[in-house]
């Protein structure tokens, strides 16, 4: 009988087999659209605005399940605590507790910017604020502002803000300030409930979040002028009344460090000796040797500075000298003091060069099994595959400084005139490796430079081998012109052509009204930018707080307000103007 049933149950469950589907897939349930919305605050204890605070407890509720994103770094309280207030989700409701107690009559204002999300799709809150009063009236002005990247213009996010009402210029460097707010990602703020009165503003990368101006590396900008309460703003309804056309800015810079000092030093050949300083020294330099001696006649080392500034090398002329492993030397260079005084320092430093053993020294052989004899090591701007336009000289880039050059050796030929060209190497300022000659190279033609054996002879004696680099000049139609013509140029203005990845393509100084040309532009999209070279030093500069000076000043070239991005083309000439007093 059980065997019967048991049959009868297999049929059942075959039978069933052949009427059910094959698979089953689980799908979702859909939904309607995609949830867009930001949560809203519902309600919070204390209310909004609420006067006469007496509490440490604030509970925020919102509409839907909230979660906090990075709040730890975007929320800002003003005036600022040592503390930031200890927060904590529950349910859809977000308490904060604050460590210290609250000053009397004071307004204070939660800045969260969009820390605050929905908990499904992660949608912000943008810019959300929370403000009480702890007496009997809440403050109201507001003043709202931007604050850009001195130099690339760009705007800067998560920047502080802050107000002070001691006027004096070291205040931010003492004391904390009275209101303070972060940037948005636009780089725009607005300082809220705020009380009337005057107040000094300074914007700052705070490097140790100590709401302080204590950090060399700390970015900073300010204004000379005072924010008078005359320009302070009051709300209306959702939007703040603007006072001016143009925007209250704020630029942005990291000050140069002025401190002057000997950061490193070494040996990096037998012949070559470096010197690192924090800056480009100002004043000379001096080496004298301890451990060996030298004739008062004779200059021992060739100096090479970087295009920096702040690296030195010396080159060793004499045999002896370089042959010894351990070098003793007096250094006679500028240093400032704690007050950025400049004085002469003195130290004795050792240089040692390590030699490799000849165990593991690898020696070329030719086929014959001898060994090679050295040859001197050159590199050229140009080739075959490298035309030359006419502005640019051919340079030759040697290992060591030269010992000798004879020009008796060498020889620039026009291959397809069949002439002599006339023009001699001459040897770089900076760097005693470089040499440079200079001929309007024509695109039609081609050139030689030949250099016969013993032309060139380095600080080790070795000399080249027969040297030939055989080029052309460029063709200007596969480049394009640019006219820019300037007005309102006051003092010198340094004009940098741009690439799309914002990299210095072509530079040029103009230092009066009137045309700047650039030839041989490549085929590209650029921006221009203008700097206001103030100390006519060619280069832009920053700030320094303390002593008043405000980075120089950038401009873009624009038109009706937007940066104007220039599509030169090959062969085309383009003829532009800019009005810099605009």
């Amino acid at each position: 009988m059980l065997r019967k049933r048991f049959s009868y149950f297999i049929l059942l469950v075959l039978f069933a087999s052949l009427f059910s589907p094959r698979c089953a897939i689980v799908v979702p349930p859909t939904g309607g659209d995609k949830d867009t919305i930001p949560p809203v605050m519902v309600r919070s204890n204390p209310p909004i605005y609420s006067t006469n605070f007496n509490r440490q407890r604030i509970t925020l509720t919102f509409n839907e399940f909230v979660q906090l994103k990075d709040i730890g770094k975007k929320l800002i309280l003003s005036p600022p605590q040592e503390r930031l207030p200890e927060f904590r989700i529950k349910g859809k409701n977000l308490e904060l507790s604050f460590f210290e107690p609250l000053k009397d009559s004071t307004t204070y204002t939660l800045y969260f910017s969009d820390a605050i999300t929905d908990l499904n799709e992660g949608n912000p809150m943008v810019n959300f604020e929370f403000a009480f009063s702890t007496g009997n009236e809440i403050d109201s002005l507001r003043f709202p502002g931007k604050v850009i990247d001195a130099f690339t213009l760009e705007p800067q996010v998560g920047v502080l803000v802050m107000l002070y009402r001691e006027l004096h210029d070291s205040i931010p460097m003492q004391e904390k300030p009275v209101y303070v707010t972060k940037t948005n990602k636009g780089g725009n703020f607005s300082l809220s409930n705020l009380k009337m009165g005057d107040y000094k503003i300074f914007a700052l990368n705070d490097g140790n979040s100590n709401y302080l101006f204590d950090q060399i590396a700390e970015s900073i900008a300010y204004r000379h002028d005072t924010i008078k309460k005359s320009i302070l703003v009051a709300p209306l309804g959702d939007s703040v009344r603007e006072t001016s056309v143009d925007p209250f800015i704020l630029r942005l810079f990291q000050e140069e460090n002025r401190v002057l000092s000997l950061t490193d030093y070494s040996r990096i050949s037998r012949r070559g000796l470096q010197l690192g300083f924090s800056r480009r020294p100002e004043g000379r330099v001096l080496l004298t040797p301890v451990n060996f001696t030298v004739d008062s006649l004779e200059q021992w080392y060739i100096p090479e500075r970087s295009i920096t500034g702040d690296t030195l090398a010396y080159w060793i002329t004499n045999d002896m000298i370089s042959n010894m492993d351990s070098l003793f030397i007096r250094v006679n260079y500028p240093k400032t003091d704690s007050l950025l005084n400049i004085y002469e320092a003195c130290d004795t430093l050792r240089f040692i060069h390590t030699a490799k053993s000849p165990g593991t020294r690898s020696r070329k052989k030719d086929t014959e099994g001898l060994e090679k004899k050295p040859s001197l090591n050159v590199t050229f701007s140009a080739s075959k595959e490298k035309p030359l336009p006419p502005i640019q000289p051919l340079t030759l880039t040697f290992s060591l400084p030269l010992q000798s050059l004879d020009n008796s050796l060498i020889r620039f030929d026009d291959m397809t005139d069949s002439l002599a060209v006339h023009t001699r190497l001459q040897v770089d300022s900076l760097n005693p490796r470089v040499y440079r000659a200079f001929h309007p190279w024509e695109f039609n033609k081609r050139y030689r430079f030949a250099a016969l054996p013993g032309a060139f002879t380095d600080l080790n004696g070795v000399t080249n081998d027969t040297l030939e680099v055989i080029f052309s000049g460029i063709n200007p139609a596969y480049f394009g012109t640019i006219n820019l013509t300037l007005s309102g140029v006051e003092p010198n203005i340094i004009v940098e052509l741009l690439t799309e990845k914002k990299s210095v393509a072509y530079r040029a100084i103009a230092e009066k009204d009137g045309t700047l040309t650039f030839n041989y532009v490549n085929p590209a999209k650029y921006s221009i930018r203008f700097i206001f070279d103030e100390n006519r030093n060619g280069k832009w500069d920053t700030g320094w707080y303390l002593m008043g000076i405000q980075p120089e000043r950038v401009v873009m070239f624009e038109e009706k307000g937007v940066v104007t991005i220039h599509n030169i083309r090959a062969n085309w000439e383009y003829d532009l103007s800019f009005d810099l007093k605009k």
